[in-house]
């Protein structure tokens, strides 16, 4: 679907249409392939984030394994000390079991029937065991995050091409649709020209000297957000000067709040608690499109985000999207 999407053209009868219609159709088909690039590109961030934390529990998992082992090893020693000295001590039916055991395991099966052993050597006894558990749960826990970082590289590389072939094929096509309106308007160039002009000139009173809500909660992160209006969307980029969707967030929850939070959109939603629509407080993160977008809630009906390619961090009205998820970073 996507393909048929990018290599539609302009046909004769399009071109036919009404000038303005054209230039509609077309920049609804671009903002729908900007939007499902930005989804794809934060399921890219959220897959990233996932390698990243099971990365972590596997070497978690070492460090006990590690651990186990070593008091498999002192446990191991004192056993077999204890062992001598019985043997120095001539406790015949404990040596009978020694000599008798082909291995470490049938000794302390061994050591379970006679239960001749004195409540120490129990003990001892019941030491080891409780370590070879441990180091074996240790070791399973290790097997079954290996099968998770397996699963999430998985799904990290197959998001990866999705993002490199939807960016690729969406340049091309909005380079391509560009190119087919402007040369469908060229006889109304000029005043095109001049009126998109008027209306894209910078107003007397520009969003980025919005002033910052004053007395609000996360004041600061707040803050820092209105500070970025006006600065360029760039896929990837996190501050200081350009930034995607979660970039600016995570940016702004960095500087002015000290909080690092991950960088995706889906990631974000679950650094804290998520308040109702009905309590939302400035600084609170929204997201859209069910973790495909997030901005940042700035009080009344606003919330600043970074929208997509070619626009610019931005105030927007809250009431005019769908909200599919909130959260108060912690």
């Amino acid at each position: 679907m996507l393909i048929a999407m990018l290599t539609v053209a302009l046909s004769p009868a399009l071109l036919a249409q009404p000038l303005d219609q054209q230039k509609a159709d077309a920049q609804r088909e671009v903002e729908a392939l900007q939007q499902k690039l930005e989804d794809s590109m934060e399921r890219y961030n959220y897959a990233c984030e996932r390698l990243s934390e099971t990365k972590g529990a596997i070497e978690t998992n070492k460090e006990q394994i590690s651990d186990a082992e070593a008091q498999l090893a002192v446990n191991k020693g004192r056993l077999n000390k204890r062992a001598r000295a019985m043997y120095m001590s001539r406790h015949n039916r404990f040596v009978d079991v020694v000599a008798n055991s082909k291995n470490f395991d049938e000794f302390l099966v061994g050591l379970d029937l006679t239960k001749k052993v004195s409540n120490q050597d129990a003990n001892l006894v019941a030491e080891v065991k409780a370590a070879r558990s441990q180091l074996e749960e240790a070791r399973s826990s290790l097997e079954n995050q290996k099968a998770e970082r397996e699963a999430a590289t998985k799904e990290m590389s197959a998001a990866k091409s999705a993002v490199e072939g939807d960016l690729s094929s969406a340049q091309g096509k909005l380079a391509n649709v560009e190119e087919q309106v402007r040369q469908a308007m060229v006889a109304r160039a000029a005043a095109a020209s001049s009126s998109s002009s008027r209306r894209n000139s910078v107003p007397s009173d520009p969003i980025s000297r919005r002033t910052r809500p004053p007395g609000a909660p996360h004041g600061g992160v707040v803050g820092v957000a209105y500070d970025q209006l006006g600065k360029p969307y760039v896929y990837g980029g996190s501050g200081p000067d350009v930034f995607d969707c979660s970039g600016l967030t995570m940016y702004c929850y960095r500087v002015g709040a000290g909080i690092s939070l991950p960088h995706s959109a889906t990631a974000q939603m679950y650094c804290g608690p998520s308040p109702a629509m009905s309590e939302l407080a400035p600084g609170d993160l929204v997201g859209f499109r069910n973790g495909g977008h997030v901005g940042m809630y700035v009080g009344g009906d606003e919330y600043i985000h970074a929208p997509s390619t070619g626009d610019v961090v931005r105030v927007a009205s809250l009431s005019s999207r769908s909200v599919t998820g909130t959260c108060r970073p912690d």
